[in-house]
């Protein structure tokens, strides 16, 4: 529920008051007294309905003049009554005349004989608080009270305290200037403040007589001021020209303020109940200030945790180094099974080169099934001298193949597999050329012995020579795969020394990246409790929860 909702529902002062006692509590509790007690004095002005219209102003502005004039009475000196609270309440009722003091309680004076008493006993300001005037046959009731504040060009710091708890309790201000200092930039700063708190705010430009018309006319001045606070964004309520040395100034609308206060004392209630509601969400606006402060040393250590630099990373956004911490986590993830993928990619790679290189073709076939028909039991040739002519041609026929199967293997693997494993380091980033050096120089020698090798005894169907030829390539792809291995293991060695490497890096960074999120996250919890405060106590005021 907002505060227009909230000010919609007309709780009664009853309930109203015990929201801010409650607030008050919850205040309490977080170790803010100062702010507490003035939920408190909101909650005795519910349950009082007592309504405050404050007067504020430089000294020079003629405050207590206006009021004893609005009055038509002289209750209050030309001269402040010179007290460091120097806040004088005056109500209607029986004739008095009250000093609130720190030590001796409350002292009471007669208004018509007792004031300069009054006013000599309040010149020790330390010891009082406020100073109170009660008086009967005024257009106020003991429930309605005017507050001369001191002027808020005073350097006493007790002053300004004093202006600060008036302006707490008020519910309507009325901010008088000088004719001569309506533009200083102490009445916009002063005036947007109260504005920015939502008081309803009225200006009284006073002493108009010391106007000259014929250097700029009254209009043109009127216009010039209004303009002025618009330029501060500043929008009063209503604004008075008033002039009381000269009553009959043409331009004086004395009447017309103090008719605007008497119409504002018939909206009391509504008037009484905006201000409370509005001073209690003002104070727990200050009550978070005061959380913020007690926070501000760990909130600082953890600001500092964030003042690094990381490449790539705005260390400053949780999310960026959230989304960068799930990154190298997940690098790292992948480090721990990039070896072993790494491993069975080539390993694969090699696979695929060895299944699909084709060593035999027709011409080769040829060749062994004449190579094999000369490893037959009583092959022999010519007559004389046989047995050497049978193993000359014996020695012809494996040389054919073996010229024959050597070219395929050339041409259709070992180009290929030197190719395939010089590729490999590189694509798993790593840069060695003394390794790229050896796969180009592999020799795996085709030789006789082997191809002699796979002769199985008894060979001599069509169907063995296809079964042969496949023995010889399987022998010779075996070959090629021990000694490709062997070089992916080179690879998978060189990787996993980047990789340790790399790793290491990457603890270094997840280590600060977690740091950096945990100030984050430490960062957000410092606001929430803030923020969780504001939002206790506005369901309390705004909702009665």
């Amino acid at each position: 529920m907002n505060i227009d909702q909230q000010l919609a529902k007309h709780r009664d002062a009853s309930q109203l008051a015990s929201s801010l006692l409650r607030a008050a509590e919850e205040i309490r509790r977080g170790g803010d007294e100062p702010n507490a007690v003035k939920l408190m004095q909101l909650a005795d002005k519910t349950r009082g309905k007592e309504m405050n219209i404050a007067f504020c102003g430089h000294f020079s502005a003629g405050k207590s003049t206006m009021i004893n004039t609005l009055l038509g009475r002289e209750l209050l000196p030309s001269n402040p009554i010179p007290t460091s609270a120097n806040v004088v309440k005056i109500r209607g009722g029986e004739p008095a005349a009250r000093v609130h003091t720190r030590e001796n309680g409350v002292l009471t004076f007669d208004p018509d004989t007792g004031m300069d008493q009054l006013k000599a006993y309040a010149v020790d300001g330390d010891a009082v608080e406020w100073v109170e005037i009660s008086y009967p046959g005024l257009f106020l009731g003991e429930e309605t009270s005017l507050l001369d504040t001191p002027g808020i060009d005073s350097t006493d710091a007790a002053h300004k305290i004093a202006t600060e708890s008036a302006l707490h309790l008020a519910d309507v201000v009325i901010y008088m200037m000088d004719y001569n200092h309506v533009q200083a930039e102490e009445n916009f700063n002063f005036t947007k403040t109260l504005k920015d708190r939502e008081k309803p705010v009225y200006l009284v430009i006073n002493m108009i007589d010391k106007h000259v018309d014929f250097e700029l006319d009254f209009d043109s001045y009127k216009e010039s001021v209004e303009e002025a606070f618009a330029m501060w964004n500043i929008r009063p309520d209503g604004i008075f020209y008033t002039s009381l040395a000269e009553p009959d100034h043409p331009e004086n609308q004395f009447a017309q303020f103090r008719a605007k206060l008497l119409e504002l004392l018939e909206q009391k209630e509504a008037l009484i109940e905006a201000s409370v509601v509005r001073s209690a969400l003002h104070l727990v606006d200050e009550h978070v200030r005061f959380l913020a402060r007690q926070q501000d040393g760990e909130r600082r250590q953890w600001e500092a945790a964030l003042d690094v630099e990381i490449e790539g990373v705005d260390v400053s956004s949780r999310d960026e180094v959230n989304l960068a911490l799930l990154a190298a986590e997940t690098k790292q993830n992948d480090l721990a099974v990039r070896v072993k993928t790494a491993e069975e990619e080539m390993e694969s790679e090699l696979s695929r080169l060895l299944d699909n290189a084709r060593l035999t073709y027709y011409s080769t076939n040829e060749a062994a099934e004449r190579y094999l028909e000369s490893r037959k039991p009583g092959f022999k040739v010519g007559l004389l001298f046989s047995g050497k002519k049978t193993e000359e041609e014996r020695a012809a026929r494996l040389e054919a193949l073996l010229g024959d199967f050597r070219e395929k293997v050339a041409s259709n693997l070992d180009w290929h597999f030197k190719q395939l494993i010089a590729k490999f380091p590189e694509a798993y980033g790593i840069r060695d050329e003394a390794f790229h050096a050896a796969a180009h120089a592999v020799n795996i020698e085709v030789t006789a012995e082997m191809l002699a090798a796979q002769v199985k005894e008894g060979a001599g169907t069509r169907e063995y020579v296809l079964n042969y030829c496949k023995d010889i390539s399987d022998a010779v792809k075996a070959e090629y795969r021990r000694v490709g291995l062997e070089m992916i293991r080179q690879v998978a060695a060189s990787l996993s020394a980047s990789v340790r490497e790399e790793g290491q890096e990457l603890d270094q960074q997840r280590d600060q990246l977690r740091k950096l999120l945990e100030a984050h996250q430490a960062l957000e919890a410092l606001s929430k409790r803030e923020e969780d405060a504001r939002a206790r106590l506005c369901a309390i005021l705004l909702e009665g929860e």
